[in-house]
C-alpha cells in the first residue's frame, strides 16, 4: 500500500517574502496607454483605441494629459465624459461611434484604476447610445456577384490573386482581417480549408471550408507567385505595381481598395469587403430559405439574432404589408 503525502502549503509569510514589491518610480513612470493597447491582439483594434483617445484628449494620449485626467474626482471624470459625449452628438457622430470612442475610454480609466492613477474603473459614469447594428444588410445580388467574379480574368497574376480572393469572400463570407492575415501554410489544398483567425478567438484559428473552384483558384495564385514552398510567407500578398511594397502582406485596406476597384469596373459603386460579406449571407438565406441557424455557422456570428435582422431585412415584411394595405385600401369600395 502507497501513501500519497500532501504538501503543507507554504506559510503567508514566506509567499510575501518572495515577492518583489513594484517601485513606486516605476509605476510613475508607466504608460496606461501602452499598456492598453498591448492587451489588444488585433492590429485595427490598437489603431481605433489609439485614435479615439486622441480625439478625446485633443491630441497624443501622452502619460501627462492621461494622468491629470485620470486624477479628477470621480463626478469631475463623470462630467468630463458627459461632456465629451455631448460633443460627439453634436458633431453628428454615429451611435455606434459614440460607444466605441466612450468604451476606449473607460478601457483606459480601467489601466488606470488598476496602476492606483484613478479613483474610478470607468463604469456607470456615462451612459452609451442605444444601436442598431447592421441597418442594411442586403448588399448585392448574385447576378452582380457572378459578373464580378469574372472581372479579374486569369491572364495575369494579379488576375489570379484577385480571382481567388474575390470567390473567397464571395462564397465564405470571411472578414477582411481573417483574409490578410492568413499564411500559406494556413491554407490546404488536399483538405480544401483555410485555416483563419476568427474575430474575438485570440490566437486559435478555425477552419474554413472551400469550394473546389476557390481552393483551386488559390492553388493556381500560390503556384503562379512562387511562394507557395514557404508556410509563413503571406498567403495573399502586393504585386508589384507598388514596388516599396511588393512582396508584403496585402493590407487590410489594400483589400479594401481592390474590391472597390472592381466594383466600379463593373458598376457596383461603394462596393466593400464587408457588403461582399452581407451579400453572401443574403445569398445563402436566399438558399436555404431563411434557415438561420444553418447560415449562422456559415457566418461565424455568435448571436442568432444578428442573423435575423440580415433574414428581416432580406424579405422586407414590413414593404410586403405596406404592399397589401395599400392594395386594400387602393381597391373599391
Amino acid at each position: 500500500m502507497s501513501l500519497r503525502v500532501r504538501a503543507e502549503p507554504a506559510p503567508l509569510v514566506a509567499i510575501e517574502a518572495q515577492l518583489v514589491p513594484v517601485e513606486p518610480r516605476a509605476l510613475a513612470q508607466a504608460d496606461p496607454v501602452a499598456l492598453l493597447l498591448a492587451d489588444k491582439r488585433s492590429e485595427a483594434t490598437k489603431r481605433a483605441y489609439a485614435s479615439d483617445l486622441r480625439d478625446f484628449f485633443g491630441g497624443e494620449a501622452t502619460s501627462e494629459r492621461v494622468r491629470a485626467f485620470a486624477g479628477l474626482s470621480v463626478p469631475e471624470i463623470a462630467l468630463r465624459l458627459n461632456v465629451y459625449k455631448g460633443e460627439l452628438l453634436q458633431r453628428g457622430a454615429a451611435e455606434a461611434t459614440v460607444n466605441r470612442r466612450l468604451a476606449a475610454v473607460r478601457s483606459l480609466l480601467k489601466v488606470c484604476h488598476r496602476m492606483g492613477w484613478a479613483a474610478s474603473d470607468g463604469r456607470g459614469l456615462v451612459d452609451g447610445e442605444k444601436a442598431r447594428a447592421y441597418r442594411d444588410t442586403r448588399g448585392v445580388d448574385v447576378k452582380a456577384l457572378k459578373k464580378l467574379l469574372r472581372a479579374p480574368g486569369t491572364d495575369s497574376l494579379k488576375g489570379l490573386r484577385d480571382t481567388a480572393l474575390l470567390r473567397l469572400l464571395c462564397e465564405n463570407a470571411p472578414r477582411r482581417a481573417e483574409v490578410t492575415r492568413a499564411n500559406v501554410g494556413d491554407f490546404s489544398l488536399s483538405e480544401r480549408r483555410l485555416y483563419i483567425t476568427g474575430k474575438g478567438r485570440g490566437t486559435q484559428k478555425e477552419p474554413l471550408t472551400l469550394s473546389q473552384a476557390t481552393a483551386d483558384a488559390i492553388a493556381a495564385y500560390l503556384l503562379a507567385a512562387g511562394h507557395a514552398a514557404d508556410p509563413h510567407a503571406p498567403l495573399f500578398r502586393n504585386l508589384h505595381h507598388v514596388p516599396r511594397t511588393a512582396g508584403e502582406r496585402l493590407s487590410a485596406q489594400g483589400l479594401y481598395w481592390l474590391v472597390g476597384e472592381y466594383g466600379r469596373a463593373v458598376g457596383i459603386d461603394g462596393l466593400t469587403p464587408h457588403k461582399l460579406r452581407h451579400s453572401a449571407i443574403t445569398a445563402a438565406l436566399d438558399a436555404t430559405g431563411g434557415d438561420v441557424r444553418r447560415v449562422q455557422k456559415f457566418s461565424r456570428h455568435r448571436d442568432l439574432r444578428t442573423l435575423t435582422v440580415y433574414d428581416d431585412n432580406r424579405t422586407d415584411h414590413q414593404g410586403e404589408i405596406t404592399r397589401t394595405l395599400s392594395g386594400l385600401l387602393e381597391g373599391g369600395k
